[in-house]
């Protein structure tokens, strides 16, 4: 099982493309920025995942309620999380990934999936990762493969080290229901103390993490949601993607919190900055 490692200066990032296109560690002149990977070395549980580095988000992220979606007269039936009534976060952290380019401060990830497994679509995705002076480029995308168009999502899920405060120019938050499943509600963004929340219309997050340290994450379009997850322990979610949970149930208005219908042979690519 081989581990990919970058390097630029003092930033050091290591991946294993086999585990879900999986970042394991992200750090800097030796000091964790990323929650890393521990006790995995040899054996990896693609359903009950670790809660460390960072992972893709493919074809859509978060939740899809009791896995079923119609799309363009079709019932389509996902497989669901063992221990959710809902299919989450998609299949390609799940999936071993290839290596398609790579030198010593970059590397290219690429997904292809036939449509006849957990995902009735099949799809090309790609991740792009560079090393930068001040951190960290990420570009994702995703490309309809099949004859019919299809539903598109994308987005990162990476666990930072533990963070004192997260700050976002967020413009609207959506309310959840226990299942953390939005109803279609939103309002502006207050002073919260919910451990996850779903946020969007943004640019720009501002992180200092438990040792003084500040990061800034930014991102393009379509990454218009951001979802923060920040439970008591080691690590701090903040995950840009590209539109609302359970967005292909809740048929939202506004084309920003829906997902993309990508006709055959279309991509759909977005951009992440890491700043370090």
């Amino acid at each position: 099982m081989e581990d990919v490692t970058l390097s630029r200066g003092d930033l050091r990032m290591v991946l294993r493309p086999e585990w879900g296109g999986r970042v394991r560690e992200l750090s800097r002149a030796g000091r964790d920025i990323l929650h890393p990977l521990q006790g995995v070395d040899e054996t990896f549980d693609p359903t009950i995942w670790p809660k460390g580095g960072a992972y893709p988000l493919f074809p859509f992220h978060n939740r899809i309620s009791q896995g079923r979606f119609k799309w363009d007269g079709r019932e389509v039936q996902l497989p669901l999380h063992p221990h959710e009534a809902a299919t989450v976060h998609g299949h390609g952290h799940k999936l071993p990934w290839r290596i398609v380019e790579q030198g010593p401060d970059m590397v290219e990830l690429r997904l292809n999936d036939k449509g006849d497994g957990a995902w009735p679509f099949p799809f090309t995705a790609v991740q792009r990762f560079q090393l930068t002076p001040v951190g960290l480029e990420l570009v994702l995308s995703i490309r309809n493969d099949g004859d019919a168009t299809m539903p598109a999502g994308l987005g990162w899920h990476p666990y930072f080290t533990k963070c004192r405060t997260v700050r976002s120019d967020a413009a609207r938050e959506w309310a959840m229901d226990e299942h953390f499943l939005p109803d279609g509600n939103w309002g502006s963004v207050a002073e919260s103390e919910a451990t996850t929340r779903y946020l969007s219309d943004w640019s720009r997050v501002d992180m200092e993490l438990s040792d003084g340290r500040r990061l800034t994450l930014r991102a393009e379009e379509p990454l218009s949601h951001l979802v923060l997850h920040d439970p008591a322990g080691a690590y701090t979610c903040v995950e840009p993607v590209s539109h609302l949970a359970n967005a292909l149930n809740l048929r939202p208005e506004r084309a920003a919190d829906r997902m993309v219908g990508l006709v055959p042979a279309e991509t759909l690519r977005a951009g992440v900055m890491l700043d370090c």
